[in-house]
């Protein structure tokens, strides 16, 4: 169990303790209401445990940890608010007569919106979430071929090939960074024409040339990138 449920459980005990105790020295009448009020009070303490759950597992980054937290402030208000009706029912024992349906229905509808909330919130965050997740755009192939392209540069004492790779890792500087499915290809023979510059980079003549296959394999990137975004 991790450190922060146990925490948790260690919290809930608590309260529940004090919460006990507390009922239990006030003579409140210990009557059909009393016991309604109080079991409502502890489902509500347990039902803790499963709201955080839901909001916490499994985040392990910061804006997954943030996007749980609507979910936890749904289950402490339905705590705080039950914890209101409980103690406003205790007090009510007083009264002859008091009706226990009314007793149960209040805190029955307490726990009904309080599930209904919790479940619409997680709901709501698994959603967002997700889309976080796909909207997150991949740039990792594009960044390795700025930072690649650039110490290519440094690799070479032929003037002319320097002033040539100077352009081709400003082209490259300033091309879109996101990769998508649709120009794999492209970029895929990006890559490869990429490789076989690297490896004949200590052939002026020879890398000339493919310093010109590469950049034609960029423009071609580059066109079916724009392309592919006009038509979303």
């Amino acid at each position: 169990m991790q450190k922060r449920q146990k925490q948790l459980l260690a919290i809930l005990a608590i309260v529940a303790v004090v919460f006990t105790v507390a009922v239990f020295l006030i003579p409140f009448p210990k009557g059909s209401i009393f016991w309604i009020a109080y079991a409502a009070e502890l489902i509500a303490l347990g039902l803790q445990i499963p709201f955080f759950k839901a909001a916490f597992d499994n985040a392990e980054e910061l804006k997954s940890k943030v996007l749980g937290f609507p979910v936890f402030r749904v289950g402490y208000l339905y705590l705080g608010i039950q914890t209101a009706v409980s103690l406003a029912l205790f007090a009510l024992g007083f009264v002859p007569g008091f009706p226990v349906w009314l007793a149960a229905l209040a805190c029955l509808l307490v726990l009904a919106g309080g599930l209904i909330c919790g479940i619409s919130a997680d709901i709501a965050h698994e959603e967002i979430a997700k889309a976080e997740t796909v909207q997150k755009p991949d740039t990792a192939l594009m960044q390795s071929l700025r930072t690649r392209s650039a110490v290519l540069v440094n690799r070479t004492e032929d003037a002319q090939l320097r002033k040539a790779l100077e352009s081709l890792a400003e082209n490259f500087r300033f091309s879109d960074p996101v990769s998508s499915p649709i120009i794999a290809a492209q970029e895929a023979a990006l890559e490869e024409a990429f490789d076989s510059l690297e490896k004949c980079i200590s052939d002026p003549e020879a890398a000339k040339k493919q310093r010109n296959i590469v950049a034609q394999r960029l423009a071609e990137r580059n066109t079916a990138c724009s392309q592919n975004k006009h038509q979303v």
